[in-house]
């Protein structure tokens, strides 16, 4: 078992500060001290699901997400005497809160995976034709897409028109969170430029976009650096029910994506982070311009000197929890010989599974399209599917991987975390063979709020972090790459089809 990157109470250290993360499954706090590390057992997980439906619909009430921070903060907080000098805020990216002129919310928080505002992408990529598309992909480093904002507000005041002109104010979920607990919204330029209507050079809303939304730039959020948040002020919600928060720096909400890299220690072209939770991602924190940015990606503003660039897919996890409550494969871990299905050589009967369950992100960002699963025959077994399953995650992976190595050519060093290969990581075999590359695995738990706590110590000044360990480094297997070569170009063919 790998041990807990914490430090024990009696050797912690000031300032103090609070991550908070709002992920897929759950809304988490922790105490950090000067160092990065959790002081000792003070981390909490109160358990969410999104609501989910067939039209695409996939949704949680903000509301219920403030009550889970404030339970998750009176948990870590309970008999904690110290101040607290900041507080970091990621939720998953791409969210959505329409508010109204009370502060009210007027709708559920839509989420990155909900798809029902597809056909209005679609138009929208239609009027505005291939040369302005790659203008606007440009400019901002995301596509005209389900998962952003623009065909979103569009969807929202065609299909909700009552709702739209009610609402007073656009918002992310945790800038709706910073607005109940602060009395004051606060969302970071990277929190923002992920919603994909952020100039990723300026650091302003793109005109065309807003006029397409059918919006002005006052209905969304200011964004701000991290080191310019709020102070948390005596007389708001959050500052009553903890005294001890009282004049922390709330550092605006980024999205996950930048915290989980920040929080592996992946910092420069050189590195790059990978996350495998319910989704996942390939990203690079850059510190200067991407003057070309290919199709497939995305490059995120994160504050006036640095960019993320990369990747994502809606079905990481995901994935793998559903061929295993589909095709009633046992839940105990022993139940199946995971190391010799995942580290074996591959075999070309394997089926081929193209595994967009909730639409494609990256690269083709096609968000109508469906998972397939080839190759299946009278005599396949369920571990060959989760076999080939886990080998469409890995080329998934090798897709966008191929795409960022034409800004950064070949990474130094590949990092990776996340929830899902903390419960599979044999499978770390299969993606090292695919993307031909050694990958060290941080199995550093709440890596993602880890980050946001770091950028909350940086935005106090404090920079003696504890870099995050390696619990152990995955060589590729030579000769195996080219098997993955070759289905990585069916796997394109299928997805064509998706």
């Amino acid at each position: 078992m790998t041990p807990r990157f914490s430090i024990r109470p009696d050797q912690a250290a000031g300032p103090y500060v609070i991550g908070l993360d709002v992920g897929s499954g759950g809304s988490r706090a922790a105490v950090y001290d000067a160092t990065g590390r959790e002081v000792g057992k003070r981390h909490c997980k109160v358990l969410h699901a999104f609501t989910t439906a067939a039209d695409g619909t996939s949704t949680i009430d903000a509301d219920q997400v403030v009550d889970e921070l404030l339970e998750a903060m009176a948990d870590v907080l309970d008999g904690f005497e110290e101040p607290v000098a900041g507080i970091g805020v990621d939720t998953f990216a791409s969210s959505l809160v329409a508010v109204d002129a009370q502060g009210d919310a007027l709708t559920p928080c839509i989420t990155y995976a909900d798809t029902r505002c597809r056909d209005q992408a679609a138009a929208l990529r239609e009027s505005l034709g291939p040369d302005a598309l790659i203008r606007l992909h440009d400019r901002t480093g995301a596509r005209i897409h389900s998962s952003f904002l623009t065909p979103r507000l569009i969807w929202l005041r065609e299909q909700h028109p009552d709702v739209f002109a009610r609402s007073a104010r656009f918002m992310a979920l945790g800038e709706y969170v910073a607005h109940r607990l602060l009395g004051e919204p606060a969302i970071g330029t990277a929190a923002a430029a992920w919603g994909g209507m952020l100039d990723r050079r300026t650091g302003q809303y793109v005109p065309e976009l807003l006029e397409a939304a059918g919006i002005g730039p006052e209905l969304l959020g200011a964004p701000l650096d991290p080191a310019d948040g709020p102070r948390v002020p005596a007389s708001c919600l959050l500052a009553h029910e903890f005294p001890q928060v009282e004049g922390a720096r709330w550092m605006p909400v980024v999205g996950d994506g930048l915290g989980a890299n920040i929080g592996i220690g992946t910092a420069g072209t050189s590195t790059w982070g990978i996350s495998t939770a319910t989704s996942g991602a390939i990203r690079v924190l850059v510190d200067d311009e991407v003057p070309r940015l290919p199709t497939g990606l995305w490059a995120y503003r994160v504050d006036g000197e640095r960019t993320l660039v990369g990747s994502a897919m809606s079905d990481c996890g995901r994935v793998l929890e559903y061929v295993h409550a589909t095709f009633a494969l046992p839940d105990e871990p022993t139940a199946i010989d995971t190391r010799t299905l995942f580290e074996a050589p591959p075999v070309g009967t394997t089926p081929l599974v193209v595994p967009f369950l909730s639409g494609e992100r990256g690269t083709g960002w096609r968000d109508a399209a469906r998972a397939i699963f080839a190759g299946v025959s009278a005599s396949t077994t369920p571990e060959e599917i989760l076999r080939g399953a886990m080998e469409g995650i890995a080329l998934s992976f090798l897709r966008i991987a191929d795409q960022l190595r034409e800004i950064s050519g070949p990474p130094e060093r590949i990092v990776l975390s996340g929830g899902m290969t903390g419960a599979v990581p044999e499978w770390l075999q299969i993606l090292a063979d695919a993307l031909d590359t050694p990958i060290d695995h941080i199995d550093v738990s709440r890596s993602t709020m880890r980050g946001v706590a770091l950028l909350a110590l940086e935005a106090i000044g404090e920079t003696g972090v504890a870099p995050a360990p390696v619990t152990r480094r995955v060589e590729p297997v030579a000769g195996r790459a080219g098997y993955y070569r070759e289905r990585l170009a069916r796997f394109e063919k299928l997805a064509d089809l998706a």
